[in-house]
């Protein structure tokens, strides 16, 4: 089975990388799945009352060459982005994007771009991104150094500058975005309108090249004029930012799928202090589930083309990976001599750079799974299959812990168990379910799993449409296999629970700070209306030849010194109704979480909204999915011209307040397709006095 071009850039639930494989519903017999290992943390560095101790730290495993890189950029950088120089964050890391020329994966050896922790050996990292560890309240360091090395073309044809708004280009381009973070927008923490050259690009390619005053682009502006490679980013976290799981990756817009697909991502944890009695520490002391019980469950789509050139190899090629097709003039001394044939079979989901791992629980063990979906367009809902398969518990979604119900229920009673079989027609049981469990692109879910008494081994999968709750529905799911389960024949001596209603009412539990208005039996007008669309007549070839992907009929603005697309005030509360109007989307806003309040399902006979059916509690997201549900088919009809009218799906009515943080940043599409192809749009936060921003 292969996708047409269109399909592939519009598909969010299979593409011909990627081809979901349903296997049987039930208990497998034994497990010949790889051990479950969970990424390494990436290696913080020390620091001393002087100043920074690379040396000391890394001078017995580091080689020369990256141990005077880290001391002189890292030193340089200090002068201009941590206060005069002198004041050092409590932990720093440095953090490679370097093209591996031998990455294993799928039983071969590939050739990709990926993060790299810099203090190690890159020959014995996994695919994907180490994790990356921050403490709240305090300062974080990262210095990122870009050395990626391209595979063919730089840009999709058509594109002669580093300025296309609608195109993907400049690939060996990077920067860093902590997605899901509350930090600032500007420069040097979450600005993703930086450019970092890759070190391995001609001088005269540079985007900064022409202009030394700092800009690297129209309209990206690098801070810094140390060099066009590096960077040294600073996130000063709040002291009462959420507790979580949130992730990392790159943002440079277009060349974000072509990073994030071969593996370009990693997991970011926010913790705090134990006396703090945050989520982590109640849910150890209160129902002994510590850290030792936890795994991180990174899900991605590790794409690659089969090569010519060398034996078991293959090759990340960026043009095709947009264009499904080699070009005619490839040169294969742009890809250490490998020629790319074809896209190569892979399976449909990797966890942490492995294929169906497995996890070893005894009966009635609980664990804490940290899914991150990485994947550039592929959404996923997890569900345990056969008799006997463990219980699953959803406690958090990207990154928040869950509130306690609206209505009010028993405080001891177990707390959010996720029913697979509540039938539409319990309205807010089944929205709230559903919304919970659906695990699209750039989201995240924590689920507790409880292994049950009976002994075997359990496949978690993607449930298929119409099986499960699931807020997905014009599109299908991913429903390839994730991870096996094996549950012992020996009981569970930790002494665990289930926490209850109570423990997620602790106000010690930190939480974004709340819009300024209460629900009652009506939800308060929206002041934002953000529609996704899908511009069919726009595909006149296997490739769009206009903008194609659109967010309020705009895409993304590339002109130095316009004002955001969409201008928000700092201390406001907007309320925001968001819906497609064509294909499956995911809306992602930077710096505040928001609080998904319902959904509003579309009568397609009388083509109106019903009204909204409110979730059982507000949900903090960060990224939300909506879809369409298709449209009437004119008979005859070409690609471009089949629907007679489209056809929404539900639309999600969420709220946010703007606070700490002035400054620029992006919503956008998280399909990474759509995104680079101009599905984002500029926003910004303004003082409402001033109408300008704070300083950084």
């Amino acid at each position: 089975m292969t996708l047409s071009r269109r399909a592939f850039l519009k598909c969010t639930a299979s593409s011909t990388f990627a081809l979901a494989v349903a296997s049987p519903l039930h208990a497998a017999s034994e497990s010949t799945a790889p051990a479950f290992a969970s990424p390494a943390d990436l290696a913080p560095a020390t620091k001393t009352g002087q100043g920074l101790a690379f040396i000391e730290r890394f001078e017995g495993t580091l080689g020369a060459e990256y141990l005077e890189y880290l001391t002189q950029h890292w030193l340089q950088h200090m002068e201009v982005n941590f206060t005069g120089g002198g004041t050092v964050p409590d932990v720093f890391y440095a953090l490679g994007c370097e093209t591996r020329p031998n990455a294993p994966f799928n039983g071969k050896n590939i050739r990709v771009p990926a993060y790299v922790d810099m203090t190690k050996n890159e020959s014995g990292q996994p695919i994907v991104g180490p994790t990356l560890n921050m403490m709240r309240g305090e300062t974080t360091g990262v210095l990122l150094s870009n050395a990626i090395q391209g595979c063919g073309a730089d840009a999709i044809p058509g594109v002669k500058d580093n300025v296309s708004g609608w195109k993907p280009h400049d690939f060996t381009s990077t920067n860093l975005h902590t997605h899901g973070l509350h930090v600032s927008p500007q420069a040097p923490s979450d600005d993703v309108l930086i450019i970092l050259d890759s070190k391995n690009k001609p001088h005269a390619a540079h985007a900064g090249h022409a202009n030394h005053n700092g800009g690297h682009s129209a309209h990206h502006t690098l801070r810094s004029e140390l060099d066009a490679t590096s960077y040294a980013y600073r996130y000063e976290l709040p002291g009462d930012h959420p507790v979580g799981t949130f992730w990392y990756h790159p943002h440079k817009h277009g060349s974000v799928a072509a990073q994030v697909g071969p593996g370009m991502a990693g997991a970011l944890i926010v913790t705090a202090p134990e006396a703090e009695k945050d989520f982590d520490t109640l849910l150890a002391t209160t129902c002994n589930i510590t850290a030792a019980d936890e795994e991180i469950v990174v899900l991605q789509n590790i794409s690659y083309f089969e090569t010519t050139g060398g034996t078991g190899k293959g090759a990340f090629y960026p043009y095709g990976y947009y264009v499904g097709k080699v070009e005619d003039n490839f040169d294969a001394s742009t890809c250490d001599g490998l020629t790319p044939t074809s896209a190569a079979a892979v399976p449909a989901i990797g966890v942490n750079g492995q294929v169906n791992p497995a996890i070893t629980m005894d009966q009635g063990e609980i664990k804490r799974l940290r899914f991150v979906n990485a994947s550039n367009g592929q959404t996923i809902v997890p569900q345990f299959v056969g008799h006997g398969a463990p219980e699953v518990y959803a406690i958090a979604v990207d990154g928040i812990a869950l509130l306690p119900p609206t209505d009010a229920e028993a405080s001891d009673k177990e707390y959010f168990k996720i029913d697979y079989s509540t039938p539409k027609s319990e309205a807010a049981t089944y929205w709230t379910t559903a919304e919970l469990i659906t695990l699209a692109p750039g989201q995240r879910l924590d689920l507790l799993v409880k292994a049950g008494t009976v002994a075997g081994s359990f496949q978690l999968k993607g449930a298929a449409k119409g099986t499960v709750p699931m807020v997905v529905e014009g599109q299908n799911p991913n429903t390839a296999d994730i991870l096996t389960v094996t549950v012992t024949e020996n009981p569970s001596t930790k002494n665990q629970s289930i926490p209850t209603i109570s423990l997620f009412s602790e106000q010690t539990i930190k939480r974004p700070v709340e819009p300024a208005f209460a629900i009652d039996e009506t939800w308060p007008a929206a002041t934002q209306s953000i529609e996704f669309k899908t511009i069919e007549e726009n595909f006149t070839e296997s490739y769009p030849s206009k903008p194609a992907f659109v967010v309020n009929d705009q895409y993304f603005d590339v002109t130095v010194g316009d004002p955001a697309q969409i201008q928000l005030f700092k201390g406001d509360t907007d309320v925001w109704n968001v819906y497609s109007t064509n294909d499956a989307h995911i809306f992602h806003i930077h710096i505040n979480s928001f609080q998904a309040l319902g959904r509003s399902v579309y009568d397609k006979d009388n083509r109106v909204y019903n009204p909204p059916v409110t979730y059982k509690m507000p949900i903090w997201r960060d990224t939300i999915y909506v879809d369409s549900i298709g449209g009437d088919t004119k008979p005859g009809s070409s690609p471009k011209t089949k629907y007679d009218t489209y056809t929404p799906g539900t639309m999600v009515t969420m709220a946010s307040k703007q606070v700490d943080f002035t400054g620029e940043f992006v919503l956008h599409c998280h399909n990474l397709f759509h995104e680079d192809n101009g599905m984002m749009l500029t926003v910004s936060i303004l003082d409402p006095e001033t109408g300008g921003t704070d300083d950084a």
